[in-house]
């Protein structure tokens, strides 16, 4: 990119004096409007000395007014920290899904406990004989109208228990459980 004494050159020949590619002095020269001298054979178009001179002195002031040539090194040293980055998000993420997996199993732990909770104090306890309120007492006259109902019908208040699903013996009518 030497200031040398400029002739009429082509589009091709510009690109190989600037370093840049023809399709962006040639969109300099439509910016421009810059008008061929003369065409050459197969149709070339070459541009006047002054118009070439303009174009290479426009592409040598970008050059030093900053115009960063990014080198292969750099290029790699900016994919290898992209790929540093994304395995500490990986990292980060797995620790996320081992924390999940940590809560999920405890869950499901006390899930099952309360399961058993539940089975011990609706099962009858043989040794007491005693019968206990779920609800402390409060619906002691709904449970006697049941007791009354289960002895007209012949059922035990185990049996109604055991047709229920488990979502009404936990949260439907509260009923004396014996222990």
């Amino acid at each position: 990119m030497d200031k040398t004494k400029t002739k009429t050159m082509t589009i091709t020949e510009l690109s190989r004096v600037t370093g840049v590619s023809g399709a962006s002095i040639t969109v300099l020269v439509k910016k421009w409007k810059l008008k061929p001298t003369k065409t050459g054979a197969y149709n070339r178009k070459y541009y006047g000395a002054k118009d070439c001179q303009r174009i290479i002195d426009y592409y040598q002031s970008k050059a030093k007014t900053g115009a960063k040539t990014v080198t292969k090194n750099e290029i790699i040293q900016t994919l290898k920290d992209q790929i540093e980055d994304q395995r500490h998000q990986i990292d980060q993420l797995n620790e996320q899904l081992k924390m999940a997996q940590i809560n999920l199993s405890q869950s499901q732990q006390l899930q099952l406990r309360q399961a058993d909770q539940i089975k011990r104090l609706e099962a009858p306890q043989e040794a007491t004989g005693a019968v206990v309120s779920a609800s402390d007492g409060k619906d002691t006259e709904e449970s006697d109208k049941d007791k009354k109902t289960a002895h007209r019908t012949g059922e035990s208040a185990q049996g109604k228990d055991q047709k229920r699903s488990l979502w009404a013996r936990i949260f439907g009518k509260k009923k004396k459980i014996k222990f």
